[in-house]
């Protein structure tokens, strides 16, 4: 505004001193007619400054009564919604971490195992999941997972939320770290790698029928010797996965230790050897009502690109009424390391439902591929699985695409 009064003061000075000189240089007769025309074009500058002064005026005014506003409007939510309190650790290194993992499939062909009866071919959201952990420097953490995915092999109408792991840990020393909540049971090495590194689409059929999952519980583990032993023992509900009740107040336990025997070098190859063992005991009542008692024993050896690697599982099934039954079953995989891009495997497994019965037995082979484009995080694996199952079941094959994205 001030910019404003300064030009119309300019041309107020300015114009006496423009007529005068356009006077003395026309003569009398012209002097008259040019004080008309600079005084209309005076006019006209006065006229066209007034309007953009009260323009001026106007936006001046508008953006006062938006600051006003925008000061009331901010103190009233202000006032209504306090903002979020920041939760404060009394450590230093206190972390909170957002992880997940997304794995979509593609099959096409028969069925190779029981596992895939009355399926076609199809596409599966086979796992999405987000999880959430915390750590403290006071030696607590915590972690909460949920799987938004179809969940398992077989035809489930539809995909639903679940949790998957809910745990409490208090991690200070390595030789002893307890847990509780829901977490995989100590039992089976195929069930325990995590299902981001899995070196199969699907785990192997004897995993899938003699462990036993996830459960809520409690459990203490630890790793001893520098890290050459491994022991983990918990104690159960036993009823299954997001299963809060205790069907007779008896607990299931569990129990696995593991070893590395060797761990080396022969020349430039790294090699490596570990072995484990483990157990579990469980009375239930319900669609079961008796006893079961697992076992299993691995080993598996890395020697530079290459792997091997070989478990077996039993389960003893006592019931209150009716005979005992005997469920068998074993695995062996090989894989080769061709670049850090490119990785082939094989595995052969073998699952007996009724070891004193015959034709009880399934047999499969798996043949797969597998490209890391960014390690385990992104990766495309391609499966053939060609099973034989009880007769008079039909020798089939099946072929399983996914792909995976970890972060």
């Amino acid at each position: 505004m001030k910019s404003t009064i300064t030009t119309i003061l300019a041309l107020l000075a300015i114009a006496p001193v423009a007529v005068h000189a356009d006077a003395a240089s026309s003569g009398t007769a012209g002097v008259s007619s040019a004080i008309e025309a600079r005084f209309a074009a005076l006019e006209r500058r006065l006229t066209e400054l007034a309007a953009e002064n009260g323009a001026l005026r106007q936006q001046v005014a508008d953006d006062s009564a938006s600051r006003k506003q925008l000061a009331s409007r901010t103190e009233a939510d202000t006032k209504v919604s306090p903002p979020l309190q920041a939760v404060t650790y009394s450590g230093k290194e206190a972390k909170f971490v957002l992880g997940g993992v997304a794995q979509v499939y593609g099959e096409t062909g028969g069925v190779p195992d029981a596992r895939y009866a009355g399926l076609g071919d199809r596409f599966l959201l086979r796992r999405l999941r987000v999880s959430f952990a915390g750590y403290f420097t006071e030696g607590m953490a915590f972690k909460i997972e949920s799987d938004f995915g179809n969940a398992a092999i077989g035809n489930n109408p539809n995909s639903r939320g679940q949790i998957t792991d809910a745990v409490l840990a208090w991690t200070k020393y390595p030789a002893l770290k307890l847990q509780a909540g829901q977490f995989k049971t100590p039992f089976g090495f195929d069930q325990l790698v995590s299902d981001p590194k899995t070196l199969f689409i699907e785990r192997s059929l004897a995993n899938d029928r003699l462990t036993v999952g996830r459960q809520i519980g409690t459990m203490a583990t630890g790793d001893l010797f520098g890290k050459t032993i491994n022991y983990s023992l918990g104690i159960f509900n036993g009823n299954g996965v997001n299963l809060g009740n205790n069907d007779n107040s008896k607990f299931m336990t569990s129990g696995r230790l593991a070893a590395t025997v060797l761990d080396t070098n022969r020349g430039d190859v790294p090699v490596r050897w570990s072995v484990g063992t483990n157990i579990f005991n469980t009375v239930d009542r319900g669609a079961f009502t008796g006893r079961r008692t697992g076992y299993g024993l691995d080993t598996q050896v890395y020697a530079g690109p290459a792997e091997l690697g070989v478990e077996w599982l039993r389960n003893d099934r006592d019931p209150v009424t009716g005979r005992s039954v005997t469920g068998e079953g074993s695995y062996v995989y090989g894989l080769w390391n061709f670049t850090k891009h490119w990785q082939t495997l094989l595995r052969f497994d073998h699952y007996d439902s009724d070891a004193d019965r015959p034709d009880t037995t399934t047999r499969e082979w798996t043949y797969g591929v597998t490209y890391f484009l960014k390690g385990d995080d992104l990766k495309f694996t391609l499966n053939y699985v060609r099973g034989e199952q009880p007769a008079p079941a039909p020798k089939a094959g099946r072929l399983l695409g996914r792909v995976q994205i970890a972060f």
